[in-house]
């Protein structure tokens, strides 16, 4: 063997244990942002919304995603800094558990808990009193009938309503808006249902997990503002890939924050916890803040 061949081989060596230690950087990279919480706070002007709810404030968060991965000690986190912020509602839009991932990290990890709808209901009932309402996820409804049935059972056992394809009326004095919600898109969604019964020229707050549900929503419809999560902002967000590789048919469109729809607007969280590997690059976990104005 020739000194140019030990050179190659040296070089071959340096490039491969390089390529090694970059790819151990970005994950440590990742796993340490994966709970670096960010507060956005979104100002929304609508012409039509009621005066008394002028600077009505909503704080969103969304895709929870309980596991081992996702700590109760970070959710109570995500509680207190959620009371730490002034509000007139808090929303959560779906995805609290996170079903069969849960099942394939218990194989490797036996110790984990078991029961991670108690340890959700356990942090959320620590939320400031005040109006709580949510809706259901893919990982929500897709954990079996039972275990659907309990996550509601238990919300609404702490105060957080549970809207399923169903609307309510929100009052300040003489002035009413609604507020929206629909079970999650690739399940017993129905957005027909939902807005059934609303009042025409209501202003309409509506809540739905997978952002594919704005694509349903005409102008005619007058949905003033719509609320998702779902898509984890990419949760690991690769330029010119990510985006084509998100869960949704619209996700040039839907990735994450803001989007200015023909007829109101449509905000997509990035949401709080992690989908099967615990790592977030570009895309760091929200709690979002909105003042209607």
């Amino acid at each position: 063997m020739g000194p140019g061949a030990e050179r190659r081989i040296t070089r071959r060596a340096l490039l491969k244990y390089g390529l090694r230690l970059s790819a151990l950087g970005v994950c440590g990279m990742g796993f340490e942002a994966r709970n670096n919480l960010r507060i956005e706070r979104v100002r929304l002007p609508f012409p039509n919304l009621p005066p008394a709810f002028r600077g009505f404030r909503i704080v969103q968060i969304s895709d929870l995603h309980a596991s081992f991965w996702v700590t109760q000690d970070y959710l109570a986190e995500v509680v207190r800094q959620i009371n730490r912020l002034p509000s007139d509602l808090v929303v959560i839009t779906g995805d609290f558990l996170t079903g069969a991932v849960n099942r394939f990290w218990k194989r490797w990890l036996p110790f984990s808990p078991k029961d991670y709808t108690a340890v959700l209901a356990g942090v959320l009932s620590h939320l400031e009193p005040g109006d709580k309402i949510a809706v259901l996820g893919n990982h929500d409804q897709g954990n079996g009938g039972n275990n659907e049935q309990c996550l509601v059972d238990e919300l609404e056992r702490i105060g957080i309503r549970v809207l399923r394809n169903e609307s309510l009326t929100l009052r300040r004095g003489d002035h009413r808006i609604c507020l929206a919600g629909t079970d999650d898109f690739w399940f017993s969604y129905d957005l027909s249902k939902t807005l059934r019964g609303v009042p025409e020229g209501r202003f309409k707050i509506l809540l739905s997990h997978n952002p594919d549900a704005s694509g349903d929503i005409t102008p005619e419809m007058r949905v003033d503002l719509t609320l998702c999560g779902h898509t984890h902002g990419g949760q690991v967000v690769v330029p010119f890939l990510t985006r084509f590789i998100l869960p949704i048919n619209s996700s040039l469109k839907y990735m994450a924050g803001l989007v200015r729809e023909p007829y109101g607007y449509t905000y997509v969280n990035r949401g709080i916890g992690t989908l099967v590997f615990p790592f977030r690059i570009s895309a760091p976990p929200e709690i979002t803040h909105f003042t209607l104005i």
